[in-house]
């Protein structure tokens, strides 16, 4: 019995194949790689420029913001589980909780008998804040990704983990 034969590649040694035909190859040849690096730019621009816009009217980072959000959505939660969720190491999510609750965002409260366990929640300014910006929901990424049909958003999910992993060797 003989197998299926696999479609040829043109892949250089050392490279992973990521299962690409020959006439793939052609494609990132033929500057697509080029067009899709410079698509993800304009979206980096895009999303940063929007940031940047709500760092220099209400003086906070993006991922100060973001914090702000991911604590207003799940009040209570442990300073590890917002590092998860902002995809950051528990200490750097410690740092920025510093200044958070430094400017009156932010507080921690230990209510466990060891004092060890620590969970967040938004203080008043905190609050008010959150209810003043458009949370990620609304924003316009978030919006658009979820307008898009679902084949395709698979597509792109699937294509964005493959370039980080590809980005993390």
């Amino acid at each position: 019995m003989t197998r299926p034969r696999k479609p040829e590649t043109d892949v250089a040694p050392g490279q992973k194949n990521l299962g690409r035909s020959s006439s793939d190859a052609k494609l990132v040849e033929g500057g697509a790689a080029d067009e899709a690096f410079g698509k993800v730019l304009r979206l980096v621009r895009t999303v940063q420029t929007g940031m940047q816009n709500i760092d220099s009217s209400h003086g906070l980072s993006g991922s100060q913001l973001w914090a702000l959000w991911q604590i207003s959505a799940q009040p209570g939660q442990r300073v590890k589980e917002l590092a998860d969720a902002l995809h950051i190491h528990p200490s750097t999510a410690s740092n920025m909780l510093d200044k958070l609750e430094a400017r009156g965002f932010v507080r921690r409260e230990r209510r466990d008998l060891d004092n060890r366990v620590v969970r967040l929640y938004l203080a008043k300014a905190g609050l008010k804040l959150v209810k003043e910006i458009p949370g990620p929901m609304k924003g316009q990424l978030r919006h658009a990704l979820q307008q898009l049909p679902t084949p395709i958003l698979a597509g792109l999910l699937k294509g964005v983990t493959t370039v980080l992993e590809l980005m993390d060797e």
